[in-house]
């Protein structure tokens, strides 16, 4: 996938976004990442696989099936599984219809896995997207990220997509007269991430309605590496690699706890029950990002040789698993005098509708149960949408 850049697009919802952390980029520079997740390593793992899987169809239609990856090693190490290969095949199979319906399989206008450069927002601000296609005879532009992660990523006004197109659109060459003549299709693709929206969501926008986001990315691009940069707390806290040493964000923690543990009123106001909901929540979530910041400090200096009172570093074990094939567990079963097989399983419907089963056949066949009523939060995206604010 590439080294990071100082200013890098993955990053764009941190240091770019408006009431985001300028202080992010020197901060990540001082407290680097020790190593990757086991997490980031799978998805690592996923990409290589969606990324072969869209190349193979440059030349046809046809997708390499499962047994071709699973049980196999990623470039990083990492064994490549059925689950990785799956939610890859649905990244894949979603490029290669827009690739088909362009007629875009290559050249300029095609790019997979392409470092890019982004100037216009700072000469340090480099990345990688994972799929880009535009379509000069129709004026559209789709620029994809794959997430193989669970957490889930809203597409509207997604900064790293942001980020990606306006790269994109300097390598295409793209001015301030073109640029109101292209609509660009930001696809996220999240396969394992139970969205209401769900798996595939695309934001649709003018090129040229995105110049105040573009300028807001340049904005911040230079603050953050000036004197007028800041550490500004908020929920991108929960994956910053400096979070442990953070005073904003060790402030905000423990501040809000202290304020959590003061008596509430019995009787409270709608505003006031809505205020206090969203203390807690921001409140979780901050001492769960400092819980897990200290936790990966604290491991890198056990493993190093630094002695830690009260805390050890253990070796944690996932689920067992079988390394022997199906037919020869079975076998075993057998020998001992049980059965060990599992009933018949069958696909589920999101997997067989990716087989090309026609929807309305499948919805025949399958119900998806609301799981009751949960409140969300508001984040004006809707009204924003609704009331014509950014094209969609």
């Amino acid at each position: 996938m590439g080294s990071h850049s100082i200013i890098p697009p993955s990053s764009a919802h941190i240091w770019g976004a408006p009431n985001g952390c300028t202080g992010w980029v020197l901060m990540s520079q001082q407290f680097p990442e020790q190593e990757e997740t086991p997490e980031a390593a799978e998805g690592t793992a996923s990409h290589e696989i969606g990324s072969e899987l869209i190349m193979c169809q440059t030349t046809g239609p046809t997708i390499p099936k499962s047994d071709h990856y699973v049980d196999k090693t990623a470039s990083n190490g990492v064994v490549y599984t059925e689950e990785m290969f799956e939610a890859a095949e649905i990244y894949a199979k979603d490029v290669g219809e827009v690739m088909r319906s362009t007629a875009v399989f290559g050249g300029p206008n095609f790019g997979n896995e392409q470092k890019i450069k982004m100037p216009k927002i700072h000469e340090l601000n480099e990345g990688t997207p994972d799929q880009f296609i535009f379509d000069g005879k129709t004026g559209n532009l789709y620029v994809w990220d794959y997430k193989f992660g669970f957490e889930i990523v809203e597409v509207f006004e997604n900064w790293q997509l942001i980020d990606y197109t306006e790269g994109v659109l300097e390598l295409l060459e793209v001015n301030g007269i073109t640029d109101q003549h292209i609509t660009v299709h930001m696809r996220v693709v999240q396969p394992r991430a139970h969205h209401r929206d769900g798996i595939i969501r695309e934001w649709v926008v003018k090129a040229s309605d995105l110049r105040a986001h573009f300028n807001t990315l340049h904005m911040n691009a230079a603050i953050s590496l000036g004197n007028d940069a800041i550490c500004n707390t908020g929920p991108h806290c929960k994956h910053c690699v400096a979070r442990h040493a953070c005073g904003p964000a060790i402030q905000a923690g423990t501040g809000m706890y202290e304020v959590l543990g003061k008596p509430v009123p019995l009787i409270m106001s709608p505003a006031a029950k809505g205020a206090q909901l969203t203390l807690i929540k921001k409140a979780r979530k901050y001492l769960e990002s400092l819980e897990s910041g200290f936790e990966e400090e604290i491991k890198h200096e056990i493993r190093t040789g630094t002695d830690i009172p009260g805390w050890l570093v253990a070796m944690g074990q996932g689920h067992e698993k079988w390394i022997k094939p199906a037919e020869e567990v079975a076998t075993m079963g057998d020998l001992m005098g049980f059965d060990v097989r599992k009933p018949l399983a069958v696909k589920t419907p999101t997997q067989v509708r990716q087989l090309g089963i026609d929807d309305s056949v499948i919805k025949e066949y399958s119900i998806k149960p609301n799981t009751g009523l949960k409140i969300v939060p508001d984040n004006g995206s809707k009204a924003k949408l609704l009331f014509g604010e950014i094209a969609s």
